[in-house]
């Protein structure tokens, strides 16, 4: 038993681990664009000629993958070109994971408690499909935990012009993420508190990383007023009859929103831990996000698990607001849904052992299944 518990404390066991998970994820390198990588590509190409237009009208789909793919683009391997993008995807969940790692040592937990809740959060169902492909979801991911990550660093005019970087960013990549305004105001307001003399500077700083969001949502504003665009975010919102309380029913998952093939929202929450594809249950999700934000209420009084706390609510409201909550949209907020899941096993027992060994038991789960979904599509391309 002694030998076993070494070697799940070994920092090498979890290198290793990680390893694995990163080769498993170059299988997305071989794979066709699909769904939304499709729609992507198209505007990818027309960015290359000067326009950005699905196919003959301005798009307000938003601009940071499109652009990303116009970078990679390479006309004659056009493959080639995906791979590397794909690669480039895969950089930026390592370093979001890295983020995320950084986060959680300043909540001063055993490192294996640390490694093990983020060996988790990368074999979860769906995390090594969608976030090394050609979805926004690996870039969210790093933005949102780079994010996190200074929000929670020493306040000061270097950290702030790095999380309101990314802050910009992440709005750039997916429109929801401008929920966490409400977290930069609340750090003008502590900023002003510490250190007024330089307040004027995060402002100034402020409005010239905001001018570009400012453009791209004036165009995306005439495109919409004008019903230009052929594929757009915000036709939801132009349904005759109480288009936001649609949108809040299925964000709940009270109802299936009609964009989309299946009920979305809180009944999606479970298929993150699940490896079954598309399964819903409302109970089970209501069970399981209740949960969550009990783990995260019995430490409320740690300052990070606070952000993390106010973050995972903006989010969530976001997910409902917008209506669509796919599986897929959960994925960024693992690591805290982990954490949480954590602080109530420490409710009962301060001992991290059966933790450990539950957790672990957990992940070789998952492990053996994502050798599954890679052995099928070996089989698939072969």
């Amino acid at each position: 038993m002694n030998q076993i518990q070494k070697l799940l404390e070994s920092k090498r066991l979890y290198y290793i681990l990680f390893g694995i998970l990163v080769l498993l994820s170059l299988r997305n390198l071989f794979l066709p664009l699909q769904g939304d990588e499709l729609t992507y590509n198209k505007i990818a190409q027309n960015v290359l000629e000067g326009q950005y237009y699905q196919t003959k009208n301005p798009s307000s789909v938003i601009p940071i993958v499109p652009f990303l793919m116009a970078f990679f683009s390479i006309p004659k391997f056009p493959l080639l070109g995906f791979a590397l993008h794909k690669l480039f995807h895969i950089g930026l969940c390592i370093l979001g994971i890295r983020f995320a790692f950084l986060t959680f040592k300043k909540l001063n937990l055993e490192p294996t408690i640390t490694y093990i809740l983020l060996l988790l959060t990368c074999v979860s169902s769906g995390f090594l499909s969608f976030l090394p492909s050609l979805y926004p979801e690996a870039i969210v991911f790093v933005t949102f935990w780079g994010f996190i990550y200074y929000l929670n660093s020493e306040k000061n005019l270097s950290n702030f012009k790095r999380l309101f970087a990314l802050f910009i960013l992440l709005v750039f990549t997916r429109y929801v993420y401008a929920v966490l305004g409400l977290m930069v105001l609340l750090y003008y307001y502590s900023y002003f508190q510490q250190d007024r003399k330089n307040f004027g500077k995060i402002v100034l700083y402020s409005i010239i990383l905001t001018t570009p969001l400012l453009f791209w949502f004036k165009y995306v504003y005439n495109i919409e007023s004008q019903n230009l665009s052929e594929i757009s975010y915000f036709s939801r919102y132009k349904m005759d009859e109480n288009p936001l309380w649609y949108n809040i029913k299925c964000g709940l998952g009270i109802e299936q929103h009609y964009q989309v093939n299946r009920i979305n929202g809180i009944p999606a929450f479970i298929s993150l831990f699940v490896p079954v594809t598309g399964i819903r249950n409302f109970v089970i999700s209501l069970v399981l996000l209740l949960a969550v934000i009990f783990g995260l209420y019995k430490n409320w009084k740690n300052p990070i698990i606070k952000q993390l706390s106010i973050s995972f609510g903006l989010v969530f409201l976001g997910f409902v607001l917008a209506g669509t909550g796919f599986s897929r949209y959960w994925l960024v907020l693992l690591p805290i849904i982990y954490l949480s899941f954590y602080y109530i096993y420490t409710l009962f027992t301060k001992k991290a052992n059966y933790f450990i060994y539950a957790s672990n038991l957990f992940f070789i789960v998952l492990l053996l299944n994502e050798f599954r979904i890679t052995l099928l599509l070996i089989k698939k391309i072969i």
